[in-house]
């Protein structure tokens, strides 16, 4: 049989029940006076140790009762032994039963009580029985939601981040613009060099080779331009038509 809770293989020593030798049947006569206070009572504070211990043998009564019912004659020898009091044994085929029987979870809780100053110093537990009527051990949180403080906070903070927000966007806007400007100057240089890098290149034994040859045709043209001279002016001295 697997319980619902996580237990232990070994039982848990509890020392100075009812005294200090009060062995195994004061032990177990306390964790009968504890499952018999849980199921009266719906809800007990005792130390952790007892309350812990105590917690899996009443989740074992409520899984055998809940399992077999009440025409079981061992389930009914169980409850008999860990029940004191007899009248207890209709609530818990009656009442308890029918209100854990399609529960997927454990039928009980334990909690932590803080510790008292100054007070005992063994650490105080709280073990109950789920559905109870009493009163939650941990209240519930107060829906505060719909206050005038609450919704003007809200509608404050709502502009604040609308503020926030709107100046990153112009931010990230600025920011995007100066990386276009960028990207287009990047693309004007980019072009520049691919149109220079197209253009021939010249270099010095070039331009040097162009330089002699303008000067030797500059030294023909004067040449003919001298000679041309001359022959006009000897024609002009024999008489003789040009």
């Amino acid at each position: 049989m697997s319980l619902k809770i996580p237990y232990k293989t070994t039982h848990r020593q509890l020392k100075h029940t009812f005294g200090l030798h009060g062995g195994p049947r004061a032990r177990i006569a306390r964790l009968r006076m504890l499952v018999t206070a849980v199921i009266r009572h719906e809800r007990i504070e005792t130390t952790r140790k007892k309350a812990d211990e105590a917690r899996g043998y009443t989740e074992r009564l409520l899984y055998e009762a809940i399992k077999h019912g009440d025409k079981h004659g061992p389930t009914m020898e169980l409850a008999d032994f860990w029940l004191l009091e007899k009248d207890l044994i209709h609530k818990l085929f009656k009442v308890l039963v029918p209100r854990y029987r399609d529960y997927t979870t454990a039928y009980t809780s334990i909690y932590h009580l803080p510790i008292p100053y100054p007070g005992p110093e063994k650490p105080l537990g709280l073990l109950e029985l789920r559905g109870n009527p009493w009163p939650p051990v941990f209240p519930k949180k107060r829906r505060n939601e719909g206050l005038l403080n609450n919704i003007l906070i809200e509608e404050a903070k709502h502009e604040y981040r609308l503020r926030k927000y709107q100046l990153k966007m112009s931010d990230m806007r600025s920011e995007w613009h100066d990386f276009t400007d960028s990207v287009v100057g990047f693309k004007s240089v980019r072009k520049l060099v691919q149109e220079e890098s197209e253009t021939p290149k010249v270099t010095n034994a070039d331009n040097i080779e162009s330089q002699m040859k303008a000067l030797s045709m500059q030294d023909t043209e004067d040449s003919t331009e001298a000679d041309s001279t001359k022959t006009g002016r000897a024609g002009d001295n024999d008489g003789t038509p040009v």
